[in-house]
């Protein structure tokens, strides 16, 4: 009956009260924080370096992916809530640095401890939320918890440049990096706030089986047999597999676009630079879209490993479709299926993980995740520009523009990660046990269709 409730109830409610809404709520100010303190650390890059000083911070937040199946460990084997609590005093610490930095060295250096501390942040709290929400409202807890990650992004932006003209007014008391010290104080602040929150949690330890203790004081082996046991465990579990290389994949063929998304609206679209905007309007419209309709009807969606192939063919086809376009809203018409897709995609990938996926592995396999991504992301950022370059005028017209191929390339990339991950479900999709889910599904489905009639129907008529 809980549980019946609690699919039930609206996704806003999940985050007015109880331990998931504090989790949700801590979430959300160090995402906005985090994202003002982005603006500035890249308005401070440029100050120190110009263009390719920007690449400096943007490069830091990326390389501590390579390393974050030690976070992994560190989530499953010790108390989470702690983990959590010193992560977001440590980025207080740091970002609070920032206010004084004024080379790109040191630049490089805080930035790089920050995104360490928050890859050790991020498999903790993933993990922990199966514990604090009920199995049927997963779904919408993925939802809104993206939702409030990234729909913060045009706020905060718009935040940022309040912060900036709020410097102008005060005295150069920091020093050379004053202009954007109220930015980074902000983001200190918020980390505070979301370790507080996060103190007031009742998340549960994990629990460690018999063979995953420690032999003694000192045994330094038992975090690396469940670093070797983490590692056999992703790549063993087709489930698991399919949805981090998938998810992997698409972040790599995502990039591109990123890189390439200015130039390609100014020189091919020519829409100038207000068109990269419309671009991204379109795209993150999308994404929040998708998830919001997800948050509200995603619970009755059975096959999450389905819908998360049947996604990324959608966003790798869009995105394949925008690089034949003439006009920036054409385009961004079809970057809104794209966003569709993509957030659909993620929500629906996450969701995947927490159901299938033991608590005392859970932290192992975001790690994994994160780190392949990360990974991911970092090598199609870097190779963007050069294939664009390599294929330009290679090809004869219209497929001269390198920056088009390059980014129909990374569509390409999208849509065949779908294609695989459906494929490698094919022994899934027939069978009694389908034929069982598909039919729970419509079953469910009919239930809430005669919910809603039975809701509007008045006294008189069920007499």
């Amino acid at each position: 009956m809980v549980e019946g409730a609690a699919q039930k109830a609206r996704p806003l409610s999940m985050v007015r009260r109880g331990p998931f809404a504090r989790l949700w709520w801590a979430g959300v100010v160090s995402s906005f924080g985090d994202w003002v303190a982005l603006f500035a650390t890249i308005a401070l890059a440029d100050q120190l370096g110009g263009v390719t000083g920007i690449l400096v911070p943007l490069s830091a937040r990326m390389l501590p992916g390579l390393f974050g199946a030690v976070s992994g460990v560190l989530a499953d084997r010790f108390n989470r809530k702690t983990t959590m609590i010193a992560a977001d005093a440590g980025r207080a610490l740091l970002v609070l640095s920032l206010v004084f930095v004024d080379n790109l060295a040191m630049l490089f250096l805080v930035s790089f401890l920050m995104e360490t501390l928050t890859l050790f942040w991020q498999p903790a709290r993933d993990a922990s939320v199966p514990n604090l929400v009920p199995a049927g409202r997963l779904v919408a807890a993925n939802s809104i918890t993206l939702v409030a990650t990234y729909g913060s992004l045009p706020v905060s932006s718009a935040f940022f440049s309040f912060l900036v003209t709020v410097a102008d007014w005060l005295p150069d008391l920091a020093g050379f990096g004053m202009d954007f010290g109220p930015a980074f104080t902000f983001d200190a602040f918020t980390f505070l706030l979301s370790a507080f929150l996060v103190a007031r949690i009742p998340i549960p330890k994990p629990e460690i089986a018999g063979h995953r203790k420690a032999k003694g004081a000192l045994d330094w082996r038992a975090p690396l047999r469940d670093l070797a046991d983490g590692v056999r465990f992703v790549a063993g579990d087709r489930g698991v597999r399919n949805v981090i290389v998938g998810m992997a994949t698409a972040l790599f063929g995502a990039g591109i676009f990123f890189i390439l998304g200015q130039p390609f609206s100014r020189n091919v679209l020519g829409g100038g630079n207000s068109g990269f905007g419309v671009l991204i309007t379109a795209l993150g419209s999308g994404v929040g879209g998708g998830m919001l309709v997800l948050a509200t009807l995603g619970s009755r969606i059975g096959r999450r490993d389905l819908a998360f192939a049947i996604s990324l063919i959608l966003t790798g086809a869009a995105i394949t479709l925008v690089t034949t376009m003439s006009s920036v809203f054409a385009a961004a018409g079809w970057l809104f299926l794209a966003g569709i897709g993509a957030g659909s995609s993620y929500v629906m990938g996450f969701t995947h993980l927490h159901e299938g996926v033991e608590d005392e592995m859970r932290g192992r396999t975001f790690a994994a995740l994160y780190t392949l991504a990360r990974t991911a992301l970092l090598v199609s950022i870097a190779l963007g520009g050069v294939a664009a370059a390599t294929l330009d005028g290679l090809l004869p017209a219209p497929f001269d523009n390198g920056i088009r191929n390059a980014l129909a390339i990374g569509g390409a990339i999208v849509l065949s990660a779908g294609l695989v991950t459906l494929w490698n479900l094919r022994g899934t999709l027939s069978g009694p046990e389908f034929s069982a889910e598909t039919y729970r599904t419509l079953r469910d489905a009919s239930d809430a269709f005669t919910s809603v009639r039975g809701q509007r129907r008045s006294p008189e008529d069920d007499e």
